[in-house]
């Protein structure tokens, strides 16, 4: 069977760009410019490059903006790098990029990588700006919806990373804070806080965002689960609406009063994740897995991660899929990153087959021991084992991880080990097989070098990961309805049902569902785990070995040097501004 990932008409990374347009950014170096300085544009083109810029580099294998190299400047790349890197779940041993000191939570101004994240967002907020400027008057009312989606998801982020960033809804700069002292909230010539002004724009940023998903739902696509051989398969719809309102909602603790745990949204984050649980989306479990598939010997959580998630029935789950082909939508930053990143070519999936990427293996990313301790008391248990041989001793689907050492590029054997020592090989720290580009009926993918694996941004899980905390906090820890979805998870990794769950728990479940997902450090800093007075600790926390507790203004990331000295009108988090550079 030929799956067509790209369709004429569909939001797929295939760049359909027609107007002569180079980069929208061309280089953000420069600071924040008008990407309307362009001629004439093709609007279904412009459409389908808002939707690329969620995983792909640029037009041709190109970034958007200027740098090193390509594949870091992807968004998905990024939000790894700066979710899962900084917290107790990932590190990679790479010097490239200072990425190091990102996993050591030693972020400041000038660090390489951090304007990658900030011009990539900047960049898709900038493309979506001229696509609603210009879809006004010639756009479709669907997909100008799904256009303004895309870009509040990016602010959601730039609120997640740094809190005050600049903020421009159409072809002009200000900072939220510039925006809030538009609609009378700033007293002029009253002396505020930094601390004040950062509460001031986080307030503005949360609620244009809330006001935008609100505004948009009822013009997206009804809340309907594809395959990629369905015409909408890739598009934004109102089951993916409902699941940011969610989880805008459920943070709103942290963006609003710097403590996660003080929400005043707590039944707004419930209430839209149950409308995705009661929607025609479902978990994706044994009751939907293919004969064929089951008898390959895989899971439904094995099947979210594979080369055909579009087509082998775990799409139920993906409120959101980034398309990608192995011969059609090429990128270093995408599915491909979660591959190569993450294997070296001793590695075997849970059936015992290679990445289906072979010749794609960069041995960089690395478990540290704390996401291991959340499927075994003893993570050495896993050592010198298989990812088939973990499975069968029937803890966890979700525990795909990998314990065999391996010979490295010189011929010396390295002995896996579960301690990172000093973080300077891939030996050091198990690894995960979580993501490969097999297909579960056996056939070939598109490509051994690059990846058809779509990328699902947005799960149903989470919905019941969010409904069930919400529910704790508005009715307790013993809510029936919370243990109910709780139980749905672990039923579909074969974990065991609890009969009692506590917050804590949530938060260790949502790390053995998550993992590697960009999600960690958002749900860390809403626990109060993060920076602060925080007793967890975990390995390299802080740079220190076995942990250390950081400040806790580095719960949003600084803004890049190069941003602040281009824009008059961002000032540095308060903080860094003492950081030498």
């Amino acid at each position: 069977m030929k799956m067509n990932k790209i369709k004429a008409l569909a939001p797929a990374a295939t760049l359909l760009l027609s107007m002569g347009l180079t980069s929208c950014m061309a280089d953000l170096d420069d600071g924040n410019i008008d990407p309307n300085a362009t001629g004439s544009v093709d609007v279904t083109g412009f459409y389908t490059k808002c939707y690329a810029s969620l995983i792909m580099e640029g037009l041709d294998g190109n970034a958007d903006f200027s740098i090193d190299d390509n594949g870091k400047s992807t968004l998905l790349r990024n939000v790894f790098n700066f979710s899962e890197l900084s917290t107790d779940e990932a590190i990679c041993w790479w010097s490239d990029g200072d990425i190091t000191e990102v996993g050591f939570n030693r972020t400041v101004p000038g660090t390489p990588i951090l304007k990658f994240l900030y011009y990539r967002l900047v960049s898709n907020i900038s493309y979506c700006n001229s696509y609603i400027q210009i879809s006004e008057t010639q756009g479709d009312k669907t997909r100008l919806a799904e256009v303004r989606f895309i870009r509040a998801y990016n602010y959601f982020l730039m609120l997640d990373y740094f809190g005050d960033p600049a903020f421009t809804d159409k072809i002009s700069t200000e900072t939220p804070l510039q925006a809030h002292a538009h609609n009378g909230k700033y007293e002029a010539g009253k002396n505020y806080s930094r601390a004040e002004l950062l509460a001031m724009g986080r307030e503005f940023l949360f609620n244009w965002i809330k006001g935008e998903l609100e505004a948009i739902q009822n013009d997206l696509l009804p809340a309907q689960p594809e395959t990629d051989s369905d015409p909408n398969y890739g598009r934004v719809d109102q089951g993916t609406c409902w699941l940011l309102l969610s989880r805008l909602y459920l943070n709103a603790g942290t963006y609003l009063n710097n403590d996660g745990q003080k929400n005043p949204y707590w039944k707004e984050a419930k209430d839209y994740a149950e409308k995705i649980i009661h929607s025609n989306y479902a978990l994706f479990d044994d009751t939907k897995i293919s004969g064929a598939a089951k008898a390959a010997g895989y899971q439904p959580y094995d099947l979210l991660f594979m080369g055909d998630n579009g087509s082998n029935g775990a799409s139920c789950e993906a409120l959101l899929p980034l398309l990608q082909d192995g011969k059609k939508t090429k990128g270093w930053g995408g599915s491909l990153f979660f591959v190569a990143a993450m294997w070296n070519p001793s590695m075997k999936t849970v059936t015992d087959r290679d990445a289906g990427t072979t010749g794609n293996n960069w041995s960089g990313m690395r478990c540290r021991p704390q996401l291991i301790e959340k499927f075994v008391d003893n993570p050495s248990v896993f050592l010198n084992k298989t990812t088939k041989e973990i499975r069968e001793m029937g803890i966890d689907d979700r525990a795909l991880f990998w314990g065999q050492g391996y010979i490295d590029d010189v011929g010396t054997w390295r002995e896996r080990t579960v301690e990172l020592k000093d973080n300077s090989s891939f030996a050091y720290g198990l690894v995960t097989t979580k993501w490969n580009n097999n297909y579960s009926t056996g056939q070939d993918p598109h490509d051994s070098y690059d990846v058809d694996t779509d990328f699902f941004l947005f799960r149903v899980a989470e919905a019941y990961l969010n409904a069930a905390e919400a529910l704790m906090h508005l009715n307790g820890e013993g809510d029936g309805t919370a243990k109910n979805y709780l139980n749905a998870l672990r039923n579909r990794a074969h974990a065991g049902e609890k009969n009692s769950f506590t917050l804590n728990d949530v938060l260790d479940e949502r790390a053995r569902e998550f993992y590697f997902e960009g999600q960690r450090r958002t749900d860390l800093i809403r626990f109060n785990q993060y920076g602060g007075a925080s007793t967890y600790m975990w390995d390299f926390k802080a740079g220190a070995e076995k942990g250390a507790t950081f400040e806790k203004y580095r719960n949003v990331y600084p803004i890049p040097t190069t941003e602040v000295m281009a824009n008059r009108n961002l000032t540095q988090i308060d903080g860094y501004t003492q950081i030498d550079n």
